[in-house]
């Protein structure tokens, strides 16, 4: 009888220290799916190669997202035609995927006006979440060259049309019609050569192969100090605090848009509630000493700009370099 009593005193305990374990398991097997249920995962697409500056900025800005946001994001490359490629995956992205761009102001601004068909529509396969930076762009001499200033520069051209060829990252991209714009307002003959980005450029420039080249300041910052090149100008709204003894264009008394940009857009098929965290996000870390730091690291200055802003920047910019791109007689791609 005593065994009975103890036997079934056993089987008790077993089954509560049993329920308890149950209950334990139950509750350390859904903590990390509520953790993962409020974790989503995101893409940033980047339409240039990896260690590009774009592809930098989008690599400090996942890291950011995960920290300030809770949002696991992988920087996706899909490099090829001037960044076409990956807005175009805009246009097919799901609200699954939680799709990103970081975009440089070719990809939404240049590219529609410059081809006939370029596969997206930024008005409605993109949404702006937000400026991240600005982008200047500078034109250069080799530091070989007799031209100290834009002054000279511009007499050089006048006696001799070969010295206006100069080198742009790309065809049909801003640095291109900012030649233009120059040949335009100085009456002087400017020919641009189109190169698969800046970095072959900068090569032939420092080679003396190419008489100028107009490309992003930041990749002309040591070869500007060590004298291997001579930065003569640049668009900017204000001087870039890296380059402060090169004058901008509106001090030569050139009016156009002077700030390039790099932003970050979502798919219009991204839900609002993600949407909204993404954008909130963005914000936050232009108060985050950490991520500012890294942005300063890597030569570019943080200037953040909301949806509204980034949206009406993008429009304008795309209503002036039109005009341009018409009257310039540019060939459609």
């Amino acid at each position: 009888m005593m065994i009975s009593v103890f036997r079934a005193g056993q089987t008790a305990r077993r089954a509560i220290f049993g329920l308890v374990v149950a209950v334990a398991l139950g509750i350390i097997g859904s903590a990390p799916a509520a953790a993962q249920a409020d974790r989503p995962s995101a893409r940033i697409l980047v339409g240039f190669p990896p260690g590009a500056g774009t592809d930098t900025l989008a690599r400090i800005y996942a890291e950011a997202l995960s920290e300030l946001a809770n949002i696991g994001a992988i920087v996706e490359n899909r490099p090829g035609a001037g960044g076409q490629i990956a807005a175009q995956l805009m246009k097919s992205a799901t609200p699954e995927s939680n799709t990103l761009m970081m975009a440089i102001d070719h990809q939404v601004v240049m590219l529609p006006i410059t081809m006939k068909a370029p596969g997206f529509d930024v008005r409605t396969d993109m949404v702006p979440v937000g400026r991240m930076v600005n982008i200047y762009v500078c034109l250069a001499v080799p530091g070989s060259s007799p031209i100290r200033n834009f002054e000279q520069y511009v007499e050089a051209v006048r006696k001799n049309p070969e010295a206006g060829n100069f080198g742009v990252p790309a065809p049909g991209s801003h640095p291109q019609f900012l030649g233009y714009l120059m040949g335009r307002k100085y009456d002087i003959k400017t020919n641009p050569i189109p190169y698969r980005g800046a970095a072959p450029a900068i090569a032939d420039l420092l080679g003396s192969q190419v008489q100028g080249v107009i490309v992003p300041c930041d990749a002309l910052v040591e070869h500007h100090k060590t004298g291997r090149v001579r930065v003569l100008a640049m668009a900017a709204d204000a001087r870039y605090k890296l380059l402060p003894d090169v004058p901008t264009f509106g001090e030569l008394g050139m009016e156009m848009p002077g700030n390039s940009f790099l932003g970050v857009y979502a798919a219009s098929s991204m839900k609002p509630e993600m949407l909204k965290r993404v954008i909130d996000a963005t914000a936050r870390m232009f108060q985050s000493p950490k991520v500012l730091e890294k942005i300063a690291a890597a030569r570019m200055e943080p200037a953040h700009a909301g949806p509204d802003e980034l949206r009406d920047i993008t429009e304008k910019a795309t209503a002036f370099w039109r005009e341009q791109v018409r009257q310039s007689n540019f060939q459609l791609q």
